[in-house]
């Protein structure tokens, strides 16, 4: 059985977190691994390592002192040390620097996953550009979408180390009662709610989906709309939404776990994103077969069919934005048609099983003779 460590950087279950603790389950019998999570501060028990202790999934928190503590890779390299794993496996620029650390000491292949980027300021790009060179240094490297891996390419990466893998999601069980849960949330049944699910920062756009809303609400009264989401932009957006006069018709109800439960209750997914890999968030609601209104960005397009599946518009286009909603939203049979075949595409290209077996591939490729030779012989255990 293969032995891999897989290093991230998460206190939440995020799309790439969750990706890696799917993998981990589906994988059992084959891999056998050891998931480093950073942590500072607070010693008590993130999200992301509860959902792993409860799914079965060892996870060792490599703890940090302050925001660029150095001796993280010591300790990280002492962990993975003595699990003595075939192959590390990285989410992330703080990972990556751990992934080229243990590559060099421990003498094992890297395999390294790159995801997107975000944008929450001047220190996160410094720190996008640096894993960009770090990323260069890897074996392999996991491209999540077609448009990613142009990307990396485009910065310099090899083209032979990188390989596309779409990202994944389970199918939903099932079983919720829709009714209950618009209630929940404040939302009657006859009327029509869409919901815009990630991190409130500016790369995902939100800012134009609230001036849409303003034309939304305008050519469908009575239409709801629900921010799902916590990050830098919540002020600065509710305050956008306020002087717009738009009132109840857009909530911002932070951050969910459930999420299983309200893509049910929704009419609609907009995703407004100015970049993205693949959005976990689309997958997700079109197995629950709903349509989705998005950007052309990223990974975007590889997964919704325009006009088939949901409709795609321009990126930071407030009107082109409005008008897809509205056209959505006002035909009810073939929004539950691009419903249907939302979910198919799903079930047909995106299972979990499929993916898990790319990796798994990978990994063979990875352990191959003449790869392995091409990595440093180990120096210290």
């Amino acid at each position: 059985m293969l032995r891999v460590v897989m290093a991230i950087d998460s206190y939440r279950v995020s799309g790439p977190a969750k990706g890696l603790l799917d993998f981990c389950e589906a994988a059992r019998g084959c891999v056998q691994p050891l998931v480093l999570a950073f942590q500072r501060g607070s010693r008590a028990l993130t999200e992301f390592r509860r959902d792993g202790e409860r799914r079965g999934i060892p996870i060792e928190v490599v703890w940090e002192r302050c925001r660029y503590d150095a001796s993280v890779l010591s300790r990280a390299r002492w962990i993975a040390g003595a699990f003595r794993p075939d192959i590390v496996q990285t989410h992330g620029y703080k990972a990556d620097a751990v992934g080229l650390f243990l590559r060099w000491r421990l003498g094992v292949p890297w395999l390294a996953f790159s995801h997107g980027r975000t944008d929450e300021g001047a220190r996160t790009r410094l720190y996008h550009r640096v894993g960009d060179l770090l990323l260069r240094r890897a074996d392999r490297i996991v491209a999540v979408s077609a448009a990613r891996k142009a990307g990396l390419t485009a910065q310099g990466c090899a083209a032979a180390k990188v390989a596309m893998v779409h990202n994944a999601v389970t199918m939903p069980s099932g079983g919720d009662d829709v009714t209950a849960v618009r209630r929940e949330l404040g939302v009657r049944d006859d009327r029509p709610l869409i919901a815009v699910v990630g991190r409130l920062s500016p790369e995902k756009g939100c800012t134009y989906f609230v001036d849409a809303m303003a034309d939304v609400v305008r050519a469908l009264p009575g239409v709801q709309a629900l921010v799902i989401g916590e990050g830098q932009e919540d002020e600065r957006l509710r305050a956008q939404a306020a002087s717009l006069g738009l009132g109840d018709a857009v909530r911002f109800i932070g951050y969910r776990r459930d999420l299983d439960r309200v893509y049910p209750a929704i009419d609609l997914l907009v995703l407004p994103s100015l970049s993205e890999g693949l959005p976990n968030v689309v997958l997700e609601a079109m197995a629950h077969a709903r349509a989705v209104v998005a950007t052309r960005v990223g990974g975007v397009p590889e997964v919704v069919d325009d006009g088939v599946s949901g409709v795609l518009v321009p990126p930071a286009d407030a009107p082109a934005l409005a008008r897809a909603i509205v056209t959505v939203l006002r035909d009810t049979r073939a929004r539950a048609a691009m419903g249907e075949v939302a979910r198919a595409r799903i079930v047909r290209d995106f299972s979990v099983a499929a993916r898990t077996a790319r990796l798994l591939a990978l990994y063979a490729t990875l352990l191959q003779p003449a790869r392995r030779a091409t990595t440093r012989p180990l120096v210290v255990r």
